[in-house]
């Protein structure tokens, strides 16, 4: 490898990408793939929010983020929903793989061939409670105001650990920094 090809290549998250060229498309591949999960879904009655959360909506996002997709739905259908999690996965863009497919299980994570990762979550509304992992989310689709109340009651929130919680976390780290 020349000196120049290696000044072309990038450090993320500690590695180094060999593909700038694709990967500088990778947030617009992400945007379509967005775009594509929005229309799909928003246009299934039983669909009462959705909205977004993690690195896209914190705006600490890079071209390799991947979506944190969440679905609120109708609870007499979340079960419809959770076994057809895959198939409505598929209808977005063109998929690689599926990671760890449980049909019980409220999400599904879709690799697409665009490089981009989904997670898709599924809620029943009842479910969807004031939460200080509700602080930053965006809501994209809410035809029903099923979110407004949780996320304004979520602002409010703040997390106070324990101090059983901050031992916990205390004797974790510390078994990180023993030698081995």
């Amino acid at each position: 490898m020349t000196v120049l090809q290696e000044k072309e290549m990038v450090l993320c998250a500690g590695f180094v990408s060999k593909h700038l060229e694709r990967d500088a498309f990778l947030p617009k591949q992400r945007d379509i793939l967005l775009e594509n999960a929005l229309k799909d879904l928003s246009a299934n009655p039983d669909v009462l929010a959705i909205y977004l959360a993690g690195s896209l909506v914190k705006g600490n996002d890079d071209n390799y983020s991947d979506i944190d997709l969440h679905t609120v739905v109708n609870s007499k259908r979340k079960a419809d929903f959770l076994k057809g999690k895959r198939n409505r996965a598929n209808n977005w863009v063109n998929v690689t793989f599926h990671e760890d497919y449980n049909t019980s299980s409220p999400y599904v994570v879709t690799l697409y061939n665009t490089f981009v990762k989904v997670d898709s979550w599924y809620h029943a509304s009842e479910e969807i409670v004031p939460s200080i992992w509700l602080k930053e989310v965006e809501v994209i689709y809410a035809p029903f105001n099923v979110m407004s109340h949780v996320i304004k009651e979520s602002a409010k929130l703040v997390y106070k650990p324990s101090a059983d919680d901050v031992e916990h976390w205390r004797v974790l780290s510390m078994k990180h920094t023993e030698p081995l």
